[in-house]
């Protein structure tokens, strides 16, 4: 300890400018290690704050993409909640007593302009539900791009009830006629049977894709 002590004052302007230096050399690797670990912060933050904002996008977009498919469900069930006794009996009732009145009178003429009539109301109404088909496979189409094979899988599942009940549906129309005519009442009850069958079904597995959904965007 005295040889250095001795040394050191031997020579004091030396190890005073040696003692500066590496006093220099220390301030500067704090400030400039300082500086890095602050550029490193700047840019986890920004990255972060990148991310966060990308996102809340992508929870907006899927959010807004499974509210408008369940808003065009509900539609569709809503509309056809009372299909059979506000669309399907009022049909039914005016070709009944067209049918049978031009029937009475052996008027086979009028009895088949009053087919022709209630076929084509049928055809209507059939054209109307594949168009309603048409929309839910494209939206449906248009999820999958986004969401979560979850989701994807139950999406394809319900277009496939939706195909299935819609299906019924014309083959309950079709029978109309015959139901009418013959007063096939046990054709008529397996027809409504079947559409009630299905759309449990389909009541169920929305049931299920919402929970799914609500599942995918907690995942965001």
């Amino acid at each position: 300890m005295e040889e250095i002590f001795k040394v050191i004052s031997e020579k004091p302007e030396y190890f005073a400018w040696a003692f500066g230096l590496v006093n220099a050399l220390w301030l500067g690797f704090v400030y400039f290690n300082k500086k890095r670990h602050e550029k490193e912060l700047i840019g986890m933050k920004q990255s972060f704050d990148l991310d966060l904002e990308r996102r809340k996008k992508v929870f907006e977009m899927k959010a807004s993409q499974y509210e408008a498919y369940f808003r065009h469900i509900d539609a569709i069930h809503n509309r056809h909640q009372t299909d059979y006794h506000d669309v399907f009996m009022p049909i039914m009732n005016e070709f009944m007593s067209s049918y049978l009145e031009a029937s009475s009178r052996g008027d086979e003429a009028a009895a088949t302009v009053a087919t022709i009539e209630f076929s084509e109301k049928i055809s209507k109404i059939t054209r109307d539900g594949m168009q309603e088909l048409g929309v839910i496979e494209s939206e449906t189409n248009s999820l999958r791009l986004t969401a979560s094979d979850q989701v994807a899988t139950l999406l394809d599942e319900i277009k496939g009830i939706y195909s299935a009940l819609f299906e019924a549906s014309g083959k309950m129309m079709s029978d109309l006629v015959k139901i009418t005519i013959t007063n096939d009442q046990d054709l008529a009850n397996s027809n409504m049977a079947q559409l009630q069958q299905f759309g449990e079904i389909a009541k169920a597995k929305a049931a299920e894709l919402r929970e799914q959904m609500r599942n995918d965007l907690k995942q965001i």
